[in-house]
């Protein structure tokens, strides 16, 4: 009986292969919990994926909020890594509307977010959230592809 990643190493189609292998890797890593337990590519793979989910349900703004501060830099090398430099760039450009590194307690770079909510940095992080919005990088290939060059360290 094939296990589940033989089952989705078979899937066809980028979009079901990617949702399948998000879900498997999300439960592997405990949602983000224990990134650590991820292979350096899995972790690539799983930071695009979040950071393109929380984009897409809220923006910038939403990423910011949601995903632990340490994995905050991580992400332009992470779209850099599976090809996409534009969105890299977009990622950096928009990490820079803040000025400084976010904090990695989630506690006070929420605060700091709050504190930075106005007119300028919304219409800024607004501009970032239309950018990555017109997917440039068909990242979903994108994907697949860093993902099957890197098929070893996934388990």
């Amino acid at each position: 009986m094939p296990d589940l990643l033989d089952s989705i190493w078979g899937l066809q189609d980028d979009n079901e292969f990617i949702a399948a292998l998000t879900d498997h890797v999300a439960k592997k890593c405990g949602y983000g919990e224990h990134l650590e337990g991820l292979s350096g590519p899995e972790r690539v793979f799983y930071l695009t994926q979040c950071c393109e989910m929380e984009i897409n349900n809220g923006g910038f703004s939403q990423l910011f909020f949601n995903l632990p501060g340490f994995a905050m830099e991580e992400i332009p090398e992470a779209f850099a890594g599976i090809g996409a430099p534009r969105t890299a760039e977009l990622c950096r450009g928009a990490l820079a509307v803040f000025g400084r590194q976010l904090p990695a307690d989630a506690g006070r770079r929420r605060d700091l977010l709050e504190q930075l909510e106005n007119g300028e940095t919304d219409a800024l992080l607004s501009q970032c959230d239309e950018a990555f919005s017109r997917y440039e990088e068909d990242l979903n290939a994108l994907n697949r592809a860093y993902v099957m060059r890197n098929r070893a360290e996934f388990s």
